[in-house]
């Protein structure tokens, strides 16, 4: 999880490589100088992102989290369970994603060294561990792998911005195929994740940052 500030380590080399492999990408990148996927610190607060991230637009996404930021005083583990999910509820999200929100803190609260022990896995294994969680699928698992331990080639291949924006810069708005996302997407490696990043910017005025 190297990164300077809140910018990952490896983002410059990330851009000389989209620049040299991709015209498309480049751009891209072009329209965004100096920007950055950003580094978003805490583990219980990324994932709790993600999960009222699922499934709706970025912007209600943000209206909810900003809600529940503004009422949970000091949003941590324990003051989210102290809350609770009626409460939770009442800030604009499902019964469901409240649920889960409390879920996910009483697994930080009782495992204290949650984020090193994901930190010492691998992309694969940080997704098989996460979705042991309820509320937690692959791209909840994703988000996390991209925004929190900032892993280089993350590609949410089932993510609809993500293939919305394929599909309007690199198929004329046409559906592609999986395999046609992943022919594309090959030329990426190992970046994906700021390629992922570059894509989604270029579809939504809303930073995207889990």
């Amino acid at each position: 999880m190297k990164r300077i500030k809140d910018q990952p380590i490896w983002w410059n080399k990330a851009i000389t490589h989209l620049n040299n492999c991709d015209n498309t990408m480049k751009n891209i990148i072009k329209l965004y100088p100096g920007e950055y996927l950003k580094y978003r610190g805490d583990p219980f607060l990324s994932l709790s992102r993600t999960i009222i991230g699922q499934q709706i637009s970025v912007k209600a996404a943000a209206s909810v989290w900003n809600s529940i930021n503004k009422n949970v005083k000091n949003l941590s583990p324990q003051n989210t369970i102290n809350y609770g999910v009626k409460n939770l509820k009442k800030c604009g999200t499902s019964e469901r994603k409240a649920e889960y929100l409390v879920g996910i803190a009483n697994y930080f609260l009782n495992t204290s060294n949650a984020l090193k022990e994901l930190q010492d896995l691998n992309d694969k294994e940080v997704v098989e561990e996460l979705c042991k969680l309820r509320g937690i699928g692959p791209w909840s698992a994703e988000m996390f792998l991209m925004f929190c331990l900032l892993r280089q080639d993350i590609f949410p291949l089932g993510d609809l911005g993500l293939r919305k924006a394929i599909s309007i810069n690199y198929f004329n708005k046409k559906d592609p195929s999986d395999t046609e996302i992943t022919n594309i997407s090959s030329a990426w490696k190992p970046y994906r994740s700021a390629a992922t990043w570059l894509l989604w910017k270029s579809i939504d005025p809303i930073t995207i940052a889990y």
